[in-house]
């Protein structure tokens, strides 16, 4: 392997990461906006191919959203998403000051939820506390 990291995606390296995961494509429109608005961003390449992306976004202060991570099938399981998610939480700690507390979401896919249960992140079914369940909205237009 020729591991390296990057901040930069074409849409045909990002399009065949979703793929291989089986996610629903997005259309190149909204690639380049997300990509454009993303504040922090992180791609694992092998030699030229794209095998991990991660993309975080938020307002810059308390609110930050995990919104993508992808490692490619035949690169799960070696410690790719785990590094991807270490580099994300490092950038958003470092926007912080002490004393601050952040807020930091994510949406898992079915069955990895312990996954993100390593880092620190909670499930929420149900209502506890002050907090909500977690919810999304997949909309379509029409």
């Amino acid at each position: 392997m020729n591991l390296t990291y990057e901040k930069t995606i074409t849409y045909e390296d990002y399009k065949a990461l979703r793929d291989a995961v089986k996610w629903k494509n997005v259309s190149e429109r909204q690639f380049e906006a997300g990509l454009k608005n993303a504040l922090y961003i992180s791609i694992i390449k092998d030699n030229d191919r794209a095998v991990g992306l991660i993309k975080g976004l938020g307002d810059g202060g308390y609110y930050w959203l995990l919104a993508e991570l992808i490692v490619h099938p035949d690169y799960q399981g070696h410690g790719f998403g785990k590094a991807l998610v270490e580099g994300f939480l490092k950038h958003v700690d470092g926007l912080a000051v002490a004393g601050e507390s952040l807020h930091i979401t994510t949406a898992s896919a079915k069955g990895k939820e312990s996954f993100y249960e390593k880092f620190g992140f909670k499930i929420r079914p149900f209502p506890e506390g002050i907090q909500g369940a977690g919810m999304t909205l997949l909309y379509e237009k029409r």
